[in-house]
């Protein structure tokens, strides 16, 4: 909206049907702003994977003890 007045009051609302889907509507007044900070992400420590060590088995023992009891 043309001067950032965003009231739209009754005449724009009933004259709506009115206007045309080629109309600019004052998207040629638009500005767009620059950057408030950068998108790049900087490898560093807090981006990097930590090495993990496996302190437990993938699949323990005790679910193929459980799955081999048949005492339903």
């Amino acid at each position: 909206m043309p001067g950032g007045n965003y009231n739209f009051g009754a005449g724009y609302i009933m004259n709506s049907d009115k206007t045309s889907v080629d109309d600019a509507m004052g998207s040629d007044q638009l500005t767009r702003e620059g950057l408030q900070f950068d998108t790049r992400a900087s490898r560093d420590v807090l981006t990097q994977d930590a090495p993990k060590q496996q302190s437990k088995p993938t699949v323990e023992a005790s679910l193929f003890s459980m799955a081999d009891q048949k005492d339903y």
